[in-house]
């Protein structure tokens, strides 16, 4: 198995109901490999609360190279005073409105259903990723996230990352031609902790891919 491209990850935070004792760790991860962005996951409160929570969590991803994401519910309403570098989608229903609000200065990225039609229209809405394999609280099953990746990677320019619900999914998903490997509980529930978490995922990627000319 090889990868010819350059993959890179992408971490979904867990739903943040405080970030306090969450934002060691989410540094630590962040320090141990080469993360792209990260999806910061934020449980339901009234807006000043929400940004407090995120602010801090923004300030360590982007200081360590990485965009960060905000998603949750209403979310895109604090984007700007956040400072966050973009939102991550779940709803198509907000797509249009969401890439005409804040594309280009803003990431939009979306998480699709298993419907090839939604993903589809997704890509033609202006969404700048496309997350395939966690639409939900579950992610779908690997077999399933590789095939769909290795389908959209050939066909459409839109970037899209690859959910690995295991550290052992990564290699494949990124073989199957996704520009990033998305991970969750993978990583913050790793028995070794989360900065270990990313060390495996990463060493997966480079395991697989094909030595630079």
């Amino acid at each position: 198995m090889t990868i010819p491209h350059r993959t890179r990850l992408m971490l979904v935070t867990p739903e943040l109901a405080e970030t306090e004792a969450f934002a060691p760790v989410f540094a630590a991860a962040l320090a141990a490999g080469d993360v792209a962005a990260v999806v910061i996951r934020l449980a339901a409160a009234d807006d000043r609360t929400r940004i407090a929570r995120a602010k801090p969590l923004i300030a360590t991803a982007q200081e360590a190279g990485a965009a960060a994401l905000l998603a949750g519910e209403g979310v895109e309403d604090i984007i700007g005073k956040a400072g966050a570098d973009g939102v991550h989608l779940v709803s198509a229903t907000l797509l249009p409105d969401m890439v005409e609000r804040f594309s280009p200065e803003k990431i939009v990225g979306f998480a699709t259903t298993r419907s090839r039609d939604a993903a589809m229209e997704a890509g033609e809405a202006g969404v700048d990723y496309l997350l395939i394999g966690l639409d939900g609280a579950e992610p779908w099953d690997a077999d399933t996230i590789r095939d769909r990746t290795e389908w959209w990677a050939e066909i459409f320019e839109v970037p899209c990352a690859g959910f690995a619900a295991t550290i052992d999914d990564v290699a494949a998903i990124a073989a199957a031609g996704a520009e990033f490997v998305a991970l969750g509980d993978a990583v913050w529930r790793h028995e070794d902790g989360p900065a270990a978490g990313v060390a495996a995922a990463g060493a997966q990627i480079s395991l697989g891919r094909a030595p630079t000319p």
